[in-house]
């Protein structure tokens, strides 16, 4: 991540503020987030099996031409970008991406939307969760999309589809295709706007399990106040600011709105 002046301010003061390992989160749900996602050490086998593939990618000097449909990225500059160049700076950590997978072991997904496919990495994380489960991820270039197609059939991840287009127009349609419990996981088109109106498709057809997940709610003011926006919308019953993400909840269970600040 290229930290800018906005995210060390908004870092410095989750660092202060954020509560640790469980210590102070009173809500049974939360807590047991933090027990069996947020600090549990278990290592799932396949991890090895990504992590070597994580490898490969930082070695895999492939040139792809990317179309930047959104606010771009902070850390590349250019069209042309090698494979390992994406890998060491434009997708999620081996720390960030093992926590998505336990998320989504913990809710025992059955369907996960992802928004931005990148190398298609993250996108292996999650349907290595189960066999069962649906993962189905959008990306808006081209050569991206056509990479992570041909390394999930690489790895035989026949429950992954990877598809080819604009956030806007695909995510719409998904979503009046699917039942109201998914994993929705936010990670392209980083702007305030767009933001808002990903969550707005999501919330209408979400039902009580599903969730959102927002990467990088601190990359710009704009993304900052988005955030803030979508804590404030009378469905969600929880919401989770680890800084480089942030997670909601419609949860009944949960009967009075609960936000916490987790260092993670």
């Amino acid at each position: 991540m290229n930290i800018n002046l906005h995210q060390i301010r908004f870092f410095v003061a989750h660092f202060f503020t954020a509560k640790r390992k469980g210590h102070g989160v009173h809500s049974p749900f939360a807590y047991r987030l933090c027990e069996e996602v947020f600090y549990n050490q278990h290592t799932f086998s396949v991890f090895g099996e990504l992590n070597g593939i994580r490898k490969q990618l930082l070695e895999n000097t492939t040139l792809l031409q990317i179309e930047d449909h959104g606010a771009g990225s902070k850390t590349m500059a250019g069209k042309n970008r090698r494979v390992c160049d994406i890998a060491a700076a434009g997708i999620s950590t081996t720390r960030q991406s093992e926590l998505l997978f336990r998320l989504c072991n913990f809710l025992n997904c059955s369907t996960v939307i992802e928004l931005g496919t990148a190398l298609g990495l993250n996108a292996l994380y999650l349907s290595a969760v189960s066999t069962n489960l649906r993962v189905i991820s959008i990306e808006g270039s081209e050569q991206l999309a056509r990479f992570a197609q041909q390394l999930a059939i690489n790895n035989k991840r026949q429950n992954l589809e990877i598809i080819h287009g604009l956030f806007d127009e695909k995510l719409s349609e998904i979503i009046q295709n699917t039942g109201p419990s998914f994993l929705l996981y936010i990670d392209g088109n980083h702007t305030r706007e767009a933001t808002l109106r990903y969550f707005e498709m999501a919330v209408t057809k979400a039902g009580l399990d599903a969730v959102i997940v927002f990467d990088d709610i601190y990359w710009s003011p704009g993304m900052t106040e988005a955030w803030k926006n979508i804590r404030k919308h009378p469905r969600v019953k929880m919401s989770l600011d680890l800084f480089h993400s942030g997670i909601i909840f419609f949860r009944d269970e949960i009967r009075e709105p609960v936000h916490l600040k987790l260092f993670v």
